[in-house]
């Protein structure tokens, strides 16, 4: 047996004979050899990690959570009002658009899309979803359809639909959408 001091948990680690061992900084010089090492001491500081001042906690997600924020998005494409809609994204959001081959990338361009949109009166059903949850983020990608006013005429557009939803400031909002009609008839 040697005459180091033992370090619990380290079986094999000769730290007192490589330099390259990574242990919290009062170890590292051959200065303190001597001085023995505890489970508090090597819990008192980090080891080659610099202190993190922040915390994270994540928001639970849910497939009710994507339902609630379609039915909330849907339900102002229903006031008529783009700018209500255009408060459901994010400040640096991005919007790929069904009928525009312009891509949104700030609150007026998105609230400008939505003014045109908003004329023929959609209303959006999801069809079918697919749920990929993160911390703090939710993307709901899948099927709708858009009942809308053309012409006169009452019609179903079908399509492709991807929202991917963060949560700051405590709230979900649409941090990217995008939306295709669908290649096939």
């Amino acid at each position: 047996m040697s005459n180091r001091y033992p370090i619990s948990g380290t079986v094999g680690i000769e730290w007192d004979s490589h330099n390259n061992v990574s242990v919290s900084g009062f170890q590292r010089t051959r200065q303190v050899q001597d001085t023995k090492v505890t489970q508090r001491d090597l819990r008192a500081e980090p080891i080659d990690t610099l202190i993190a001042n922040e915390a994270c906690a994540c928001a639970p997600s849910s497939e009710r959570l994507a339902e609630e924020l379609f039915a909330r998005w849907n339900e102002a494409l229903q006031t008529g009002d783009p700018l209500a809609v255009a408060h459901l994204y994010w400040e640096d959001a991005i919007l790929l658009p069904t009928v525009s081959n312009v891509p949104r990338v700030n609150h007026a361009e998105i609230e400008d899309y939505f003014h045109h949109f908003l004329q023929s009166q959609p209303f959006g059903t999801v069809l079918s979803r697919n749920l990929k949850q993160g911390c703090n983020k939710l993307t709901d990608a899948g099927v709708y359809e858009f009942q809308v006013i053309k012409d006169g005429k009452s019609m179903v557009v079908p399509a492709r639909y991807t929202f991917v939803y963060e949560f700051r400031e405590g709230e979900w909002k649409i941090s990217h959408h995008h939306s295709s009609m669908m290649p096939e008839k």
